[in-house]
């Protein structure tokens, strides 16, 4: 077996240095090819998946810093990705859906997506791919879950 590039074993080192590392990468090649950013296009995405979405709500599935979120509205809708309107009722809040020019891009970013993760995926048969996406999947409904928050919740650290 190699010997390992990573300092540290640790899972939850391994995902954040594995993904900041290829967020990183693919994010150049969106800016030069699409002239938005990964996470831009994520909010994007996530708008034309659910016309007349809220702030609060792209917030909450983006899994952005709110200020970070806010910011990146703010380029969508000055670049005409991204159309707002008001509530009518509350003046502090207000639903956003894609223009058709963020459709089109929304699409072009969803093939270079594809085509990024393809590479990504390159050291893997497709049914490691498969193992893995199922694995993550499962690692993923696991963090999310109730019963993983009472563990949390209950962990005393051990003591030496």
């Amino acid at each position: 077996m190699p010997e390992s590039s990573f300092p540290s074993k640790r899972l939850t080192y391994l995902l954040e240095v594995i993904a900041d590392e290829a967020i990183a990468g693919n994010d150049a090649i969106f800016l030069r090819d699409l002239g938005c950013s990964i996470r831009e296009i994520r909010v994007l995405r996530i708008v034309d998946d659910n016309p007349g979405i809220t702030f609060v709500e792209i917030w909450e599935k983006s899994g952005l810093e709110r200020s970070l979120t806010s910011r990146i509205l703010q380029k969508l809708i000055g670049d005409g990705l991204l159309l707002r309107t008001s509530s009518g009722t509350d003046a502090r809040k207000y639903y956003l859906s894609t223009t058709p020019k963020g459709q089109a891009l929304r699409q072009r970013g969803r093939v270079m997506s594809d085509e990024l993760e393809a590479l990504l995926l390159a050291p893997f048969s497709p049914a490691e791919r498969v193992r893995l996406f199922d694995q993550i999947e499962r690692l993923g409904a696991w963090v999310r879950s109730d019963d993983y928050r009472r563990a949390l919740e209950g962990f005393e650290a051990p003591t030496a």
